[in-house]
């Protein structure tokens, strides 16, 4: 038996099932709170980035760390990143992916529940725009060459700026691990890249298979091939290298390929290109700037 004045047990426990039933129920209501929330400053933000980009839909946005409320009393939010796919740009490269870090970002709580937000200021800005493989065909046959009709199956992928400067296979011990170490030493945050193109490519109405080997390198915010060697393939020549001739065509007009990805996002200035498999991608970073105001 409960001793006199207190509750019995089963008392006690519907007591401290009801508590934990309302906190549940309390905590449930404040996450609830918290991503809706969340929701409405994601909207506010990704119809400015919309403005920003000149899109037809709206960019993907993303609030990071929890909770959302307690940085939205603060009125400054850690991370919020941007995505938005296929951004034209001019004729020739039509399906970028955009990506945007925005680090620090000022936004009043009272201006975003009022609906009164304007311009969101942002304390530093990291942004990268991706080239796909099909936007480098395009921008690949825009350079008309009298040696090549047509190009199918473009592939880009990355190699070390060694190999893409010198054949791995005629390298001496010496040269292979000097080429080694200083593969150890590269970065993504470096104006040149080592890329391979590969591609089908109608070649004096003979079908051949080509792979480019080069660097990729950042001037004045485009990028520019340099092909530094040839492997082909066709039924004619087997495998091995075209006549000097033919070959320093294709090599002439490999080097006109250059991407001009637009001015990145937020004033962004390119500091820094890289290939991954498939993508070539450009980046920067900007400080203090202002989305959807005039200062964007």
């Amino acid at each position: 038996m409960a001793a006199p004045g207190q509750p019995s047990a089963p008392k006690r426990r519907r007591r401290t099932r009801r508590i934990v039933i309302s906190l549940v129920v309390l905590i449930a209501l404040l996450v609830a709170a918290d991503f809706g929330a969340a929701a409405v400053f994601e909207y506010q933000v990704s119809k400015r980035a919309r403005e920003q980009f000149h899109l037809t839909d709206d960019p993907s946005v993303k609030v990071h760390g929890f909770s959302f409320l307690a940085q939205a009393i603060s009125g400054e939010y850690g991370h919020v990143a941007i995505d938005a796919k296929g951004v034209p740009v001019q004729d020739t490269l039509r399906d970028l992916e955009v990506h945007v870090d925005l680090m620090g970002v000022i936004a009043p709580l009272g201006d975003l529940v009022s609906g009164k937000l304007q311009g969101v200021r942002v304390r530093e800005v990291e942004g990268q725009v991706r080239v796909k493989a099909s936007d480098i065909t395009r921008a690949l046959l825009q350079n008309e060459n009298p040696l090549v009709s047509s190009i199918t199956n473009l592939t880009i992928d990355p190699i070390s700026e060694q190999d893409a400067q010198t054949d791995p296979d005629k390298r001496t011990d010496a040269e292979q691990a000097a080429a080694e170490r200083a593969a150890e030493l590269e970065t993504d945050n470096d104006t040149k890249a080592g890329a391979r193109i590969c591609a089908t490519a109608d070649l004096g109405g003979e079908e051949t298979d080509f792979c480019a080997y080069g660097l990729i390198t950042l001037v004045e915010a485009k990028a520019h091939f340099v092909p530094s060697r040839l492997e082909l393939t066709n039924s004619v020549l087997g495998t091995g290298q075209l006549p000097d001739a033919f070959e320093a065509g294709i090599t002439g007009w490999l080097k006109q390929l250059s991407l001009d990805p637009g001015q990145l996002p937020f004033t962004v200035t390119p500091t820094a290109v890289n290939v991954e498999p498939g993508v070539l991608s450009v980046k920067g970073k900007a400080f203090d700037v202002v989305l959807g105001g005039s200062g964007g």
